[in-house]
């Protein structure tokens, strides 16, 4: 009931401001379930008016053709950016139906709003892969996005699964993926001191894989 969602919202976000190691929400229920379609203005709603203060990550737009009447696929990924106030989205696959979806993504650019993209989930339980996934449209919009796995043990996936897909499905370069990966460290909910030392540790470690992918592929070609 709503009544329910707001006193577990309340909890989380109380959670949050008190303990360090909890860094933001989320809402758990399957998109295209009813009373999560009948209530989610009001979902969005309360966790505008109860976490205006802390971190807030939501899925929203894990939806396709089928699953949910036409309408439903219009507004959830706005929603849960400009009322529920979203710093991350999980999964965006419904992007094409959204009402403005340039608007949308000049928003999300902007804010930044930074998304979850699940290759293997989307394509196991949407049926949405290769060209029909927006991971390329928000790319191509400067939208910041993340790879993810959404649940790996029930996919039977990890995240090199992921970024493999990435590549084979989606045609992304090593740049894009490098990129990408640094997003995971950008769009995460560490403190700023954090996030610092995490970001140069990976940039460390960038450099020197390239060199000595660089020095192995030196190597072959004077073998040759």
């Amino acid at each position: 009931t709503p009544d329910e969602v707001f006193l577990q919202t309340a909890i989380a976000a109380a959670l949050i401001r008190a303990e360090p190691q909890v860094v933001a929400l989320n809402l758990v229920q399957a998109e295209d379930n009813l009373v999560a379609r009948r209530d989610y203005t009001r979902h969005m709603e309360i966790v505008a008016f109860l976490a205006r203060d802390v971190k807030v990550s939501l899925h929203a737009g894990e939806l396709w053709l089928g699953y949910v009447p036409p309408p439903d696929l219009t507004f959830h990924i706005r929603q849960a950016i400009e009322i529920g106030n979203a710093r991350r989205i999980g999964h965006g696959v419904d992007l094409a139906f959204e009402h403005d979806v340039e608007g949308l993504l000049a928003e999300m650019r902007r804010r930044p709003v930074a998304v979850e993209i699940n290759l293997s989930s989307n394509a196991i339980i949407l049926g949405v892969h290769g060209k029909d996934h927006p991971l390329t449209t928000y790319l191509a919009a400067g939208v910041p996005v993340v790879i993810s796995t959404d649940d790996a043990g029930v996919s039977r996936i990890n995240m090199t699964n992921e970024y493999f897909r990435a590549v084979h499905d989606q045609g992304l370069d090593y740049p894009t993926l490098k990129a990408i990966a640094r997003n995971a460290l950008i769009y995460s909910f560490l403190d700023e001191d954090q996030k610092r030392s995490e970001l140069e540790r990976f940039d460390q470690s960038s450099i020197e894989f390239e060199r000595s992918v660089a020095r192995r592929h030196s190597s072959g070609q004077k073998a040759a």
